[in-house]
């Protein structure tokens, strides 16, 4: 009998920044998840946390010793994996959210379905939960579960059996993709890399310049240099989301916002039709609401756009409201699904604004002068 392969040696990179409410139950999920604790790196870059953050890390710090603390003097989320991969161990790295909690197993799972699947990048499902409990927060958590709500991201609405999918959450990466990815990237994209986080020398596989999107772009980039990603149905992750609809609108204006913006910086587009579609909801309900000001008619068509509109997400909340057996929540689901649309698409049609005025993607397109307006901004941060 062929006695068992040791595990191979993992890290788990987990970058934060004011995470005080969510930091201790993600590390406690990792640090219990099973893995044997020699075989296991859990390296936290922190933002410079000033909310009591910095108070838990050291703990952990100083009760595990598989887990240090690395200042991330960037303060951005891929100024933090860039600066993890630099220190991380082992064949294996995992990325794993602070708002996220792990599945018990999760870990091991990953790393046996990177070898039983010959892939690149495994995860799992993402269980969305509400970060305080109540109608809305419960909402929020329903609508980020829900088709209607975020389209076909499968690792958020879930899948029945293994499936290829085109990004992942809280993945289990081989190391050896991070240098197939920077080796495949353009030139032109090696020199734009980094951002503001240049002059920190945070320089590497995610692009530094993009505060938001940088997983989406590196899954991009990643498929380009034919590397294939797994979901797994049967292991997941709980997921806290935000359960204020003042902060849900907030994060979904910027994640509209650096739908587009990647757009300056990296020829690896990340934008597929589910990011596009809120911002043609925008702009054919303002577009034909503007036009009407001189076509009456197109106020018509604008208030028939709204109306479809309106339909659609009373059906899909009844809908994810029979899902959750709640009918509290179902009053409140229009108003959470409406908040989502709108304000990334918002922030999308801001984002294109931002766009045109940056010389990096005037550069791209070749205009005239770009490349000096590029060269006077170079290390700004955007």
């Amino acid at each position: 009998m062929q006695p068992q392969q040791p595990l191979p040696f993992i890290t788990v990179l987990v970058p934060c920044r004011n995470e005080r409410a969510f930091v201790a139950r993600c590390l406690d999920s990792i640090l219990r998840n099973g893995y044997p604790s020699d075989r296991l790196l859990v390296l936290v870059v922190d933002g410079m946390s000033d909310d009591g953050t910095r108070a838990v890390l050291e703990t952990y710090a100083r009760d595990y010793e598989c887990v240090r603390v690395i200042d991330n003097q960037g303060q951005t989320t891929p100024n933090a994996l860039n600066l993890g991969l630099r220190d991380a161990q082992g064949p294996i790295v995992f990325r794993v959210d602070a708002h996220a909690r792990l599945a018990p197993g999760y870990l091991r799972r990953c790393v046996e379905a990177l070898q039983e699947y010959a892939a690149d990048v495994v995860c799992g499902v993402m269980h969305t939960v509400p970060a305080t409990e109540g109608p809305m927060g419960r909402a929020i958590a329903a609508a980020l579960g829900h088709p209607f709500g975020v389209g076909n991201s499968y690792f958020r609405i879930h899948v029945s059996r293994p499936t290829w999918v085109d990004t992942v959450f809280c993945g289990g990466y081989r190391r050896e993709v991070f240098d197939r990815v920077l080796a495949s990237d353009p030139p032109a994209d090696r020199e734009t890399e980094g951002g503001g986080g240049a002059a920190l020398d945070t320089r590497g596989p995610f692009n530094a310049a993009l505060v938001r999107g940088q997983d989406m772009d590196f899954s991009v980039r990643l498929r380009k240099a034919g590397g294939r990603m797994l979901l797994l149905p049967d292991i997941g992750t709980d997921y806290y989301a935000r359960s204020t609809i003042r902060s849900f609108w907030n994060q979904n204006w910027s994640n509209g916002v650096w739908a587009i913006l990647p757009l300056a910086y990296s020829s690896g587009t990340s934008i597929s039709l589910r990011h596009l579609i809120p911002l043609s909801f925008v702009l054919s309900v303002a577009v034909t609401a503007a036009v009407g000001f001189a076509l009456p008619a197109c106020l018509w068509v604008s208030a028939g756009i709204a109306g479809l509109y309106g339909v659609v997400n009373l059906f899909a909340s009844l809908h994810a409201a029979w899902r959750e057996r709640s009918a509290a929540i179902g009053l409140l689901l229009p108003l959470v699904f409406a908040t989502l649309h709108v304000g990334y698409g918002v922030g999308s049609l801001w984002g294109l604004v931002r766009l045109v005025g940056l010389p990096q993607f005037r550069r791209r397109l070749g205009w005239p002068g770009s490349r000096r307006a590029a060269a006077m901004v170079s290390g700004e941060r955007v």
